[in-house]
């Protein structure tokens, strides 16, 4: 009997073989793209995260506006930078609005983007703070959901 390869694990111990975290991962970026009515229109920016997400857009209808290419590293980074040294009214401006990786780590973008031999690398947004990044990376070793509760805590104070 053959036994099954895992590629994904999630915090709830549930595995995934390539072909459901590619199904994964593509189903997650067209909910995102409908719960928040997202634009959907091919990025022109390159890179592994513009990449993706026009390989799983290809087959959606256009839908007017800009996407932008920030997932949840970014996002989670920037909150926390705001939350720290900035205004807090700007935190209103990272609810997800255009986002279609939003709730996606870049370990799942990587992952996703070797499934589907998309080349590339992730380019870091201007002002991701490398403090705060590292802080983030050290938190992720007792809590591997830290980026995703610090990205749920801004939807719950704005909902």
């Amino acid at each position: 009997m053959e036994s099954k390869k895992f590629v994904w694990k999630f915090t709830n111990q549930r595995k995934l073989t390539a072909s459901e975290f590619a199904k994964y991962f593509e189903k997650k970026v067209k909910e995102t793209i409908r719960k928040y009515q997202m634009p959907i229109g091919k990025l022109s920016k390159k890179g592994l995260k513009a990449e993706s997400i026009n390989k799983i857009i290809q087959s959606l209808p256009v839908r007017a506006g800009k996407l932008n290419d920030n997932n949840l590293n970014d996002i989670s980074n920037t909150i926390l930078c705001i939350v720290m040294y900035g205004d807090k009214d700007k935190l209103r401006k990272f609810l997800p609005c255009n986002q279609p990786l939003y709730f996606l780590s870049e370990k799942e973008i990587l992952l996703y983007a070797k499934l589907k031999r998309i080349k590339g690398k992730i380019e870091n947004p201007k002002g991701k703070s490398k403090q705060i990044d590292d802080f983030l990376v050290s938190l992720e070793k007792k809590n591997p959901d830290i980026r995703l509760n610090v990205v749920n805590a801004l939807l719950k104070s704005y909902s």
